[in-house]
């Protein structure tokens, strides 16, 4: 009689596991639901899209290029101006000029491949201080390599 009653007592205690068929099902039940109503739903949203009224422009503006050679010079290319050489001291003077006529201009930087690394990052930095919010590196096309000029690294 004594295994009677501690089988009685086995049977109830309670069980330490989680039974997650039922959360399972409802989950189930609702992706289906969710998945029949949701093209429903997007066929029933009217949208009436707007008309363009302006046509696009045909002489897009020319991105400015700020470029430093191997021998340190720098050069500036805008938009209406041809390629001119400044030195460091008229370098940011003459980018705040850029600056204050359209700071939305595109500038790009361009290093050529001898200078030092962090000398191209302050020029980056000496451009964006100048208040130009577009600014991006400029790099000359693999000949040759991978497409896009993407070279895959080993």
């Amino acid at each position: 009689m004594a295994k009677k009653k501690n089988y009685e007592e086995a049977a109830l205690a309670p069980v330490a596991e989680i039974n997650i068929t039922p959360m399972v099902d409802v989950m189930l039940v609702l992706l289906i639901i969710f998945m029949v109503t949701s093209p429903l739903m997007m066929s029933q949203l009217p949208v009436t899209l707007p008309k363009a009224s302006s046509t696009p422009s045909e002489n897009p503006k020319e991105p400015t290029v700020v470029e430093i050679d191997a021998g340190g010079n720098y050069f500036i290319t805008a938009d209406q101006l041809p390629r001119f050489q400044v030195t460091p001291e008229q370098l940011q003077p003459e980018l705040l000029k850029l600056s204050a006529i359209d700071p939305d201009q595109l500038v790009f930087v361009q290093g050529d491949a001898k200078i030092d690394y962090g000398r191209v990052v302050d020029l980056i930095g000496l451009v964006s201080a100048s208040g130009f919010s577009k600014v991006s590196l400029k790099s000359a096309k693999l000949s040759g390599g991978a497409e896009g000029g993407i070279v895959p690294v080993p």
